[in-house]
């Protein structure tokens, strides 16, 4: 969980867990040429559901977990979400990860100096 962020950031639900292959074969249908943005994913999957249980930040907790488990090579741009098995664009989305890994850490070095 990350402070701040608990309601959002806690582990997968059991339910989360049970849907991440449905998630996985549903990302499997894009590639660069066509992504899918957060939000269409979100409605596609509460739309065939017939429930609004799926939310953009619960999503973005599950392709963490798809990402950091290593089970499919998804791939996030500005466009949405897309799936690649080419190694620069894989490379790239390493690179972009890193580089959002390094600014957050700016911006918390950047507040410790009021405390």
């Amino acid at each position: 969980m990350v402070t701040n962020f608990e309601n959002i950031t806690t582990e997968l639900t059991d339910y989360e867990m049970s849907i991440v292959p449905s998630i996985i074969t549903g990302f499997k249908r894009y590639s660069k040429e066509s992504p899918i943005k957060s939000a269409d994913v979100v409605e596609r999957f509460n739309n065939y559901n017939g429930s609004k249980i799926l939310t953009d930040a619960r999503l973005r907790k599950i392709v963490n977990h798809i990402r950091t488990n290593g089970l499919l090579p998804l791939i996030a741009t500005s466009n949405g979400y897309y799936v690649s098995h080419d190694r620069d664009e894989i490379l790239k989305q390493i690179e972009s990860l890193e580089q959002r890994s390094r600014s957050i850490e700016n911006c918390a070095k950047g507040l410790k100096r009021f405390v």
